[in-house]
């Protein structure tokens, strides 16, 4: 029998520009998004007050984070200084940095990010 998991999911935003290098189309020209970012974490287990993580570790980590980029270019903020700054590319450093913050047994399973109301691009690892 699968024992299941606990999700937890926080969101945040920021505001940022940035423009996409070597594409062909409007995004190529400097733009800006109100991005939102949601995090979500599982657990197998839950502590003896019936917690799988606090949501202040998670909401705290995730603004800590999104701090660094809001109200900046992208394009001259590392990692996108040398890479692209792209939807997916934002979602999957996102992941590798929440990766670092989040304390076992729980671990980030998906990091989504919206660039607009109808436009998200989701990060998560096989296996």
């Amino acid at each position: 029998m699968n024992p299941g998991l606990y999700g937890l999911t926080v969101r945040a935003s920021f505001a940022a520009a940035h423009r996409l290098r070597d594409y062909d189309g409007n995004c190529e020209r400097l733009h800006g998004h109100n991005w939102r970012v949601e995090v979500t974490v599982e657990s197998p287990t839950l502590d003896d007050r019936g917690i799988a993580l606090d949501f202040r570790i998670l909401k705290t980590s995730l603004q800590n984070l999104l701090s660094r980029f809001d109200h900046r270019y992208l394009n001259e903020v590392a990692p996108f200084d040398g890479m692209n700054p792209s939807s997916e590319n934002l979602a999957r450093h996102l992941y590798e940095e929440m990766e670092r913050s989040v304390p076992p047994p729980a671990r980030v399973s998906r990091v989504t990010v919206w660039e607009s109301d109808d436009a998200r691009a989701d990060y998560s690892r096989g296996g």
